[in-house]
């Protein structure tokens, strides 16, 4: 089973999910699509995952791949192949079907407790895994839901943590692929000039080492169910 991956970022790759989409024996085909990699077609993929990046979901001229990943999202969402999209991806995502994103209030970076909704108690991947989880975030920008989606999580600072559209295209506002090696990355070294606040920092160590390993466990568990759906 081949998995498509798009990567918008060398500083975002596919980390934790990666590693649980290979374990469970799926063969990945990673296409670094920012630095002007071809996408390929859906051919028999059995899903597709678009990961996160710096760049701004509305924005075309920092991303001229976005309506490339666009189509392909549609193509999969079509076709009932399981969509796993991912910060950026997830935004595009919601683009892809008419939905605004836009720059949020304030950016949620760090460790941060998501809540999941009434409707992810029967969702196939999240059922069973709340009602609370801490997870990694680090946005700047937030969206709204395309229209039929199903409302998963939401979070005290942002109320768009996940959705579900259709069978099986799934957008999680965080980050579930983080380690601690790539939150330290995004901490160090910012990109396109989001520099986060110090204060959102300060607390980051701790914060991983309590609860990254429980989060861990949520991402291996989601990726696992999100992989039987294909």
């Amino acid at each position: 089973m081949r998995i498509l991956v798009i990567q918008n970022s060398h500083t975002a790759p596919a980390g934790l999910v990666g590693e649980e989409l290979e374990r469970a024996g799926a063969g990945l085909v990673t296409v670094a699509a920012d630095e002007g990699e071809p996408i390929p077609e859906m051919g028999d993929f059995a899903g597709l995952v678009v990961l996160g990046g710096p760049q701004d979901a509305w924005d075309d001229g920092h991303g001229p791949h976005f309506g490339a990943v666009m189509e392909r999202i549609r193509s999969f969402t079509a076709a009932e192949r399981p969509v796993m999209g991912i910060c950026l991806g997830a935004q595009l995502a919601a683009r892809a079907y008419g939905a605004r994103v836009y720059r949020h209030t304030a950016p949620e970076l760090g460790v941060h407790p998501v809540t999941l909704t009434g409707g992810a108690a029967e969702d196939p991947l999240l059922a069973g895994l709340g009602p609370e989880v801490q997870v990694a975030q680090w946005h700047f920008d937030t969206f709204d839901y395309p229209d039929g989606a199903v409302h998963l999580a939401e979070s005290p600072l942002c109320g768009r943590q996940a959705f579900r559209l259709g069978r099986a295209t799934f957008g999680f506002q965080f980050h579930p692929e983080a380690t601690a090696e790539i939150l330290r990355g995004w901490a160090t070294k910012p990109d396109h000039g989001h520099a986060p606040p110090p204060v959102a920092l300060d607390r980051l160590e701790q914060a991983m080492a309590d609860h990254l390993p429980a989060a861990e466990d949520f991402a291996r568990t989601v990726t696992r169910r999100w992989l039987e759906l294909a």
